[in-house]
């Protein structure tokens, strides 16, 4: 793709950090199809994905990821726009603090609002939900210090 001629467009930090986020979450979404498109499905003991794409909807997908793509481009050249480069570790903890607050309602309480929890089912559920919860705390928390030395 040709570089652009066009001259530099002003923008304010705002406009700039809001077109900046959208083009990253849109590019993270082209990364993760891409993966599919080559195969690269994720499986967990409670997560599996599956592969349910046809040989001509993947190449339809990567011709209209290119085009994405290119705009995209187009964009970041013209705005004079940076690239997002997030560590995996800053990654991890930010969803490790999200899943820790989902987690920790994991429990008989919580789950009163859905109606009665049986007896059974609360002394089963409440402690192997509290150690999940202190499990993504100890993640988030071992990770947020590993950034802090990054960051020195």
């Amino acid at each position: 793709m040709k570089k652009s001629t066009r001259p530099s467009i002003e923008l304010s930090d705002n406009h700039r950090r809001s077109i900046s986020i959208v083009l990253q979450l849109v590019d993270k979404a082209l990364c993760e199809w891409d993966g599919w498109i080559e195969g690269q499905l994720r499986a967990g003991v409670m997560y599996q994905q599956r592969d349910t794409l046809s040989p001509s909807e993947k190449k339809n997908l990567r011709s209209k990821s290119a085009a994405v793509r290119q705009l995209i481009v187009r964009l970041r050249d013209d705005l004079q726009l940076e690239p997002s480069r997030p560590v995996t570790s800053q990654l991890i903890n930010g969803q490790a603090t999200i899943l820790w607050e989902n987690v920790a309602e994991l429990n008989s309480r919580s789950l009163q609002g859905y109606g009665k929890v049986p007896e059974e089912l609360a002394r089963y559920l409440d402690p192997i939900g509290e150690n999940l919860t202190r499990q993504m705390y100890e993640i988030s928390a071992f990770l947020s210090h590993s950034n802090e030395d990054q960051e020195t």
